[in-house]
């Protein structure tokens, strides 16, 4: 089967990043490369100036596949520059109806993968997301943890709408992912100031609906060396709570400031279940009256008292 590309006929464009990833991006290219498809995709890797030997490999798998491999190489780290590395790099590339993505440090195990949820995305255009489980793996402790989602999903897979996404929390890990590209509002997404997956993933569902298979076909690698796996769980769920402040300024509905509310919950019940500190629960306070207000606390309240009922007396 044919999956170079063919003049302007690519299906999947393939987006990569990479950064001090030489011990894990052959996993990930190889995946890439052991894709089954009946159409041409293409591979476009950006590297932001790694100093370990990243760009060595990407060089020679380009000398092996010129036709498929398109390289973006830095000699200066963007990301630290406030760039836009995926909508001022990878995008402008990107000639595929769909964009799948993937980081150097994760990688696909399923050879069918591309071509499932592409057959899915064309037999179905009020969907413009789709995603799949994925395990995860503790590279230093070589084990894994549970995978996402944590639950079974019932027959072959669930349709989902934004505020559907929205509920359930980060349930899918962007290894998963294949959007449709005309789905995405890039303005919308270079006027955060970062671009991350949660703003991708935002934005491709406001104009579709997403599907979740059941398969499972991607590896999420969890590393000391990963910006988001090696913060702590606090900086974690800070960062969510900001990230998710960003959109709800931007389209402020229910479903947002039922999202923002939810993770500030979220932190007040870390501090007291796993920290057991009051004193730290205490000091969301401040934080959510000043970016949500006073009625925050109020929602906050009740949130939390729902998922004490839900889990002592359910």
């Amino acid at each position: 089967m044919d999956i170079y590309m063919d003049n302007n006929s690519v299906m999947v464009s393939i987006c990569c990043l990479t950064y001090n990833h030489a011990p894990y991006v052959r996993e990930c290219l190889d995946g890439f490369l052991m894709q089954q498809v009946n159409f041409p995709i293409e591979i476009i890797v950006h590297d932001d100036a790694s100093t370990d030997g990243t760009q060595d490999v990407l060089r020679e798998y380009k000398e092996k596949y010129p036709d498929l491999f398109h390289l973006i190489l830095q000699t200066e780290n963007q990301y630290s520059k406030g760039k836009h590395v995926t909508t001022e790099f990878l995008f402008p590339k990107a000639r595929g109806k769909y964009i799948a993505f993937c980081e150097g440090d994760d990688y696909w195990t399923d050879s069918h993968k591309l071509q499932k949820q592409v057959d899915f995305l064309e037999s179905h255009p009020d969907h413009s997301l789709c995603c799949h489980r994925t395990d995860r793996y503790i590279q230093d402790e070589k084990k894994f943890w549970p995978r996402m989602p944590p639950v079974q999903i019932k027959g072959e897979g669930i349709s989902f709408k934004l505020q559907d996404w929205i509920r359930w929390g980060y349930v899918f890990q962007t290894s998963s992912v294949i959007i449709r590209r005309h789905s995405l509002d890039i303005a919308f997404l270079q006027s955060f100031k970062n671009n991350l997956d949660i703003h991708l993933f935002y934005s491709s569902l406001e104009n579709g609906m997403g599907y979740f298979m059941k398969d499972l076909m991607s590896i999420y690698r969890i590393h000391h060396q990963g910006i988001w796996s090696g913060l702590c769980i606090e900086n974690q769920k800070m960062n969510s709570f900001f990230d998710a402040y960003e959109i709800y300024q931007r389209r402020k509905n229910k479903y947002t400031r039922e999202w923002i509310i939810r993770i500030l919950g979220e932190l007040v019940l870390f501090y007291i279940r796993k920290k057991h500190s009051f004193s730290q629960a205490v000091k969301i306070i401040p934080i959510a009256i000043r970016y949500c207000g006073w009625s925050s606390i109020l929602e906050i309240n009740k949130y939390i008292m729902k998922k004490i009922v839900d889990r002592y007396f359910k």
